[in-house]
């Protein structure tokens, strides 16, 4: 099989930065050459980010004239090897500008036109009237976790602060993680994933749905490490997901479930003002 790769790559340890490139772009010198297909050094200098340090601007430089050239080294293997009906793409081309125009219109309209608005009820009402698009796949907790050396570890403490949690006890519990912990996280006042937990134990938790209806410690220890874990609040793979661990994202559910049906509206009035003013025809 022939071929024909003439690499000619320019070395630009006499460069200084990008300013080089934007002085000598009015030429159409050859940075690279692969077949019959040259990188000119305009193209280069297009390709190049500015503001840059010169260090930063040569690398650059080396690292597109590589990627140019083992993108064409590619496309010429391809072009030898691959039969005429499978190198003939003008169909897929004008499949997609079709649809990357359509979706730029859409995209035009919507931006114009979608009322993007959210209040706090809409986020709630479609939470109410949708509950089964939020059943959990994953056991969520509300935990507190830290990790001490154990010869530090104040147990009968720490599972006293654990379970009170009033302002004076949760300071007491801070002071010492800072003094003390290898590792604390206060997961109280938000849901995370079970699994979170599961993987910093070196326990291996068999029954999580019973350790967690327990809703109360998980501890062990390992070496030198002691391992607490408070359970304060959880919810079972299964359950309805809490509200506020999915509000986040039902912004998100909301605003997509209107341009759905914005872009479905939009679809029908085209086709009747078509159908109106004769603008296709169908054949028998």
């Amino acid at each position: 099989m022939r071929r024909d790769f003439y690499l000619i790559i320019l070395i630009f340890t006499f460069l200084s930065g990008c300013t080089y490139f934007s002085k000598s772009s009015e030429g159409d010198g050859i940075v690279a050459k692969v077949g019959d297909k040259l990188l000119l050094r305009r193209e280069l200098a297009s390709a190049l980010q500015g503001g840059i340090t010169k260090t930063d601007s040569v690398n650059q430089a080396k690292d597109y004239i590589q990627r140019w050239i083992k993108q064409e080294l590619m496309l010429q293997m391809a072009e030898e090897n691959l039969a005429e009906n499978q190198k003939d793409v003008q169909r897929e081309l004008d499949e997609y500008r079709t649809s990357l125009i359509i979706h730029r219109y859409q995209q035009q309209l919507i931006s114009q036109k979608l009322d993007t608005v959210l209040t706090a009820s809409d986020i709630r009402q479609f939470y109410d009237l949708h509950p089964e698009r939020f059943i959990l796949d994953q056991h969520i907790v509300k935990a507190i976790y830290i990790e001490v050396p154990k010869n530090l570890a104040k147990v009968d403490q720490l599972k006293r602060w654990m379970n009170s949690l009033d302002d004076k006890s949760r300071s007491e519990l801070e002071k010492y993680s800072f003094q003390y912990a290898t590792k604390f996280d206060y997961f109280n006042e938000q849901w995370i994933d079970f699994s979170q937990i599961r993987t910093r134990m070196p326990v291996n938790i068999t029954s999580p749905d019973d350790v967690l209806k327990r809703k109360g410690f998980i501890e062990a220890y390992e070496g030198n490490k002691y391992y607490l874990v408070a359970i304060k609040d959880y919810r079972l793979k299964g359950d309805k997901a809490p509200f506020e661990f999915v509000k986040d994202g039902i912004a998100n559910l909301i605003l997509n479930h209107r341009k759905m049906e914005f872009i479905d509206e939009l679809q029908k009035n085209i086709y009747q003002k078509g159908l109106k003013e004769n603008l296709f025809k169908i054949s028998d």
